[in-house]
């Protein structure tokens, strides 16, 4: 059977973008594939961070993937630090990586303009963890966003320039691309719905701040309430939520809302989000009594893991001449 990984970053709370953008693909493949899905901590602190908050927000990721719908029997769910052959594999696939390849890598430069005073090694060898994160298990697929497609390509890069130092033992990884994948800002269009200010949708905020951020998202000149990414990017954004959400198609929305204005559509598409985000608020707050339970997903997730991840490791020390005596 083939294998996917993908993991999310513990930065903040989950926002619409990234269930659309990837959690909603990942509780369709559960039901086809060998699912191993991460909270990648080891990734989350190449930025700046506070210790009490990625504590908190690594905690809060794996309340939402659960209640997202992520079936422990069907995937393994992950803390990737607690897998520590994610880090032997990057060591190595490092070693084999020539450091022009990483400088080419988009994710890099945007995080230094970020982050001016906060540039660091992990920062730059981020695509190699991210490359051992994948081929530790041998995963055939990764379900991914647009901007992440660069990663995925350096992936192949190093797995297929491994194979022709030692011999092969890994195979290509093909990106998943999801309908959903790029849910823009809905403060700049042409930014990535992020986790901070009013700039995104918190799977966890209540009906009321959903509204005032509804409310408050930009919108483009003129009345019509169409799809065009070029000229109306900030309504076209608003209507691929609606889309995704509600289940109606875009052509039909435009069709519903063709005399109305932008009033009516943004207070109608709050709704549509309170009502779908409903079934999970109240699944999530159910998880954070059952502690125990969630303590032990991660901790079957992790032994399951660990056992393929063994597996690849000893093989790759193998290959470069690291056997065992």
């Amino acid at each position: 059977m083939q294998k996917v990984f993908s993991g999310i970053r513990p930065s903040g709370k989950i926002h619409l973008g990234n269930y659309l953008g990837a959690i909603k693909s990942w509780l369709e493949l559960q039901d086809k594939y060998d699912c191993i899905y991460a909270v990648v901590d080891l990734h989350g602190i190449t930025t700046p961070f506070k210790p009490e908050e990625l504590s908190r927000n690594i905690y809060d990721l794996i309340l939402d993937y659960l209640a997202l719908g992520l079936n422990p029997k069907k995937s393994s769910l992950i803390l990737q630090s607690q897998v520590q052959e994610h880090l032997e594999l990057a060591w190595i696939l490092g070693t084999i990586t020539p450091t022009s390849w990483l400088l080419k890598i988009p994710t890099y430069k945007e995080k230094i303009r970020e982050h001016p005073k906060y540039v660091n090694l992990g920062l730059l060898s981020y695509p190699v963890l991210m490359a051992a994160d994948i081929l530790i298990y041998k995963a055939n697929l990764v379900p991914v966003g647009e901007d992440q497609l660069p990663h995925i390509e350096l992936t192949n890069k190093i797995a297929r320039r491994f194979n022709k130092m030692f011999g092969r033992t890994f195979c290509d990884v093909k990106p998943i691309l999801t309908k959903g994948a790029r849910i823009m800002s809905l403060q700049d269009p042409t930014k990535k719905m992020s986790k901070t200010g009013d700039e995104g949708i918190a799977l966890s905020d209540p009906p009321e701040e959903i509204k005032r951020k509804i409310k408050r998202a930009v919108t483009d000149s003129g009345k019509e309430i169409i799809y065009d990414v070029k000229k109306k990017p900030a309504i076209s954004n608003l209507l691929t939520i609606y889309n995704l959400l509600s289940g109606m198609e875009i052509k039909e929305i435009e069709k519903k809302y063709k005399d109305k204005g932008y009033a009516e559509f943004k207070k109608d598409l709050a709704e549509v989000i309170i009502k779908f985000l409903e079934p999970f608020q109240k699944r999530r707050k159910g998880l954070e009594k059952k502690l125990d339970y969630v303590k032990k997903v991660i901790l079957d997730g992790v032994a399951r893991a660990k056992k393929l991840a063994q597996k690849t490791i000893l093989e790759v020390k193998e290959r470069v001449g690291m056997k065992n005596i």
